[in-house]
């Protein structure tokens, strides 16, 4: 009775798994948003093209977010009210969400992220890559709130030091 209550269990859970492997490919367009889509094999090559021609013409800041980004980083830092981003405790934001790659001094670079205890980026170009994420970096917008973004992008000048 043991045993096909084990074989039961596993093929339960072998369902599960299976089932978990058949999802869409998530899309981020230039703004964080999430797209679902799936692509097939009858996809035009026109389309394929053209889509490509769109992302070659967007152009990018030094740090390679878009420029759009960029615009809407400095738009972000200045309507936000600085007081609120003064109270923000930005190195225990930092300890939660960012040292897992980048690590405590900024310089641990995991999974591919830049050592920021060098880096030379403006604070638009760090406000628009933690909102809006870049390669593998989590796009912290909706995540953490828009005044402790600006607070943790400012706070990555203390890893210089």
């Amino acid at each position: 009775m043991k045993i096909i209550h084990s074989i039961i269990t596993l093929l339960f859970f072998g369902l599960i798994i299976q089932s978990c492997g058949d999802q869409p490919e998530k899309k981020k367009s230039a703004f964080g948003d999430v797209n679902y889509k799936k692509e097939t094999k009858s996809e035009s090559t026109s389309t394929k093209v053209a889509s490509a021609e769109v992302e070659s013409e967007e152009s990018e800041g030094a740090a390679g977010q878009p420029d759009e980004q960029i615009a809407v980083a400095k738009k972000l830092i200045s309507s936000t009210d600085n007081d609120l981003v003064k109270s923000v405790d930005a190195k225990k934001i930092f300890k939660n969400y960012c040292a897992i790659c980048h690590g405590r001094k900024g310089n641990m670079q995991i999974n591919g992220s830049k050592d920021l205890s060098k880096t030379n980026t403006s604070l638009a170009q760090r406000v628009a890559q933690i909102y809006f994420g870049r390669g593998t970096m989590t796009p912290f917008k909706g995540i953490i709130k828009d005044e402790e973004v600006i607070a943790v992008a400012q706070y990555i000048d203390e890893l210089k030091k």
